[in-house]
């Protein structure tokens, strides 16, 4: 199969997106008051970019895709399908180049080869599966982006994200040295903490016994094997099941004016409710300019909502933010630098951690995992990105 495509031919065919009835993945909008204001039902997922296919796996390293499905739409071509629910194989072959090294500035030169759909009616075996996070490494993987899931794990790299942290992660030594296996979401790895029995290595990622313990007087001057513990995290697996309950709504309003009474801003509103609880999550919007085109604009990082973009369940999966955004949607007749706010995604974090303006420390489906994404149940109009609004707004 040549896998080889161009990113404008891969934009055309998000024009031939088919849209199925998936209802818990589908996103609905409503006008509120006038044409100021909206609200959208997030459509819960479980992907962010197209590559890697999800952000979730199973216990095998098969991904759970509840989302955008790359598919065959014409001989040889391939488009978004949306609100799709499957099991894709940690073996696809990703768009390749001439030299048969992926490409990852190619997203939509290869389908996702997919195992089986997935059964999502109440009582399937399917939602008790247990969600893991992808292995990752190394830090320099084939085709330049970092390698997820790791080597030996996948005959290809699945990632296309760049290094999204540079200034966290890696220094030197990680670029090359810098292993993680694959983990259940609930035992993902969380910086200090105390009370799992295991440590890692900063440069390798290798666990190993912190010898801080000190339950046993014959060792305790000197630190017993293991480690006290002082912390407390989740203990019970999270499931696709538990995943798909979240509930998440989002307001869009437009705010403040200009001499001329055109908006500058839109302020952001959200309730998230049946989350998981005691977690954290983070708000990112995605723009035209992080879809690479050639010859138009170069890919850019996905960029937080604003500075803070957190948000902090209670014990009962709930939690609420409002962000105010100047400019999110210069008209898109003019918006030559991609600029224009085309979608939004809200990303579970298993290590428990947010990190400034980068969506994580190692890349998706590793340490960041979307739960609800806007674009999984857009359909494209011939020519254009997907977009979630047809507000317009310009510079303060």
């Amino acid at each position: 199969m040549n896998t080889n495509r161009s990113m404008t031919q891969g934009m055309t065919l998000l024009s031939l997106a088919i849209c199925s009835t998936v209802a818990l993945a589908a996103g609905e909008e409503r006008n509120v008051a006038g044409r100021s204001s909206m609200i959208i039902d997030l459509p819960v997922s479980t992907q962010g970019p197209l590559w890697p296919p999800s952000e979730v796996t199973n216990k095998d390293g098969d991904f759970i895709l509840v989302g955008n499905l790359l598919k065959e739409v014409q001989p040889g071509m391939f488009g978004m399908v949306p609100n799709q629910a499957v099991l894709v194989s940690k073996e696809t072959v990703p768009p390749l180049d001439e030299n048969g090294v992926e490409d990852p500035d190619d997203w939509f030169g290869a389908p996702h080869q997919v195992i089986r759909p997935l059964d999502l009616s109440k009582g399937s075996a399917d939602l008790d599966m247990v969600l893991y996070a992808t292995s990752f490494g190394p830090v320099e993987g084939s085709g330049g982006s970092p390698q997820i899931p790791k080597v030996g794990d996948s005959p290809y790299n699945l990632n296309k994200d760049l290094q999204v942290c540079p200034d966290v992660f890696p220094t030197d030594t990680q670029k090359v040295n810098y292993f993680r296996p694959s983990y259940p979401l609930h035992q993902v790895p969380v910086v200090g903490f105390q009370g799992d029995g295991v440590a890692y290595d900063p440069n390798t990622g290798d666990a190993y016994d912190p010898m801080t313990a000190s339950n046993d007087p014959s060792c305790a001057a000197t630190g017993c094997s293991g480690e006290d513990p002082m912390d407390a995290r989740r203990t019970d697996p999270i499931t696709l099941g538990e995943w798909l309950e979240a509930d998440g709504k989002m307001r869009i309003k437009l705010t403040k004016r200009n001499a001329k009474r055109q908006y500058t801003h839109a302020r952001f509103d959200f309730e998230l409710r049946d989350m998981l609880p005691n977690s954290v999550y983070t708000v990112w919007v995605v723009r035209a300019r992080q879809i690479p085109v050639p010859g138009v604009w170069k890919r850019r990082d996905i960029d937080p909502i604003a500075v803070p973009n957190l948000l902090v369940t209670d014990a009962k999966g709930r939690a609420s933010a409002s962000y105010e955004v100047a400019n999110p949607f210069p008209d898109k007749a003019t918006d030559a630098t991609g600029q224009r706010i085309v979608g939004l995604s809200v990303v579970y974090h298993s290590d428990h951690q947010s990190w400034g303006a980068c969506f994580s420390r190692f890349g998706p489906a590793v340490d960041a995992h979307v739960v609800f994404n806007t674009l999984n149940s857009e359909a494209a109009v011939p020519g254009t990105l997907p977009d979630m609004t047809n507000f317009t707004t310009v510079a303060p």
